[in-house]
């Protein structure tokens, strides 16, 4: 994993996703966090295999995109963190 890039998403609004979509490639883990759980639109979870969101945020959701989506605790969080040598955070 240490050529990928983790990408923390925190915020819902049109310009991160289309930020986020122009520079995550398909193998880079992204970490769904707050007021981004509320709407991740499709294209995210159709292009991005490895997407995680914060467990108790993991309710925020719409039930598609719980499908799509692994709910990950703090300690699993740390972990994520700790396999990546570039993180990029979208607020």
């Amino acid at each position: 994993m240490q050529a990928t890039t983790l990408f923390l998403v925190q915020s819902n609004a049109d310009e991160i996703w289309s930020d986020l979509i122009k520079m995550a490639q398909s193998d880079d883990c992204i970490v769904i966090m707050g007021n981004a759980a509320v709407l991740v639109p499709i294209s995210i979870t159709e292009t991005y295999h490895n997407i995680y969101c914060l467990s108790n945020e993991f309710n925020l959701l719409n039930d598609e995109a719980k499908t799509q989506i692994q709910a990950i605790d703090y300690a699993q969080f740390a972990d994520l963190i700790l396999k990546f040598k570039r993180c990029i955070s979208l607020k």
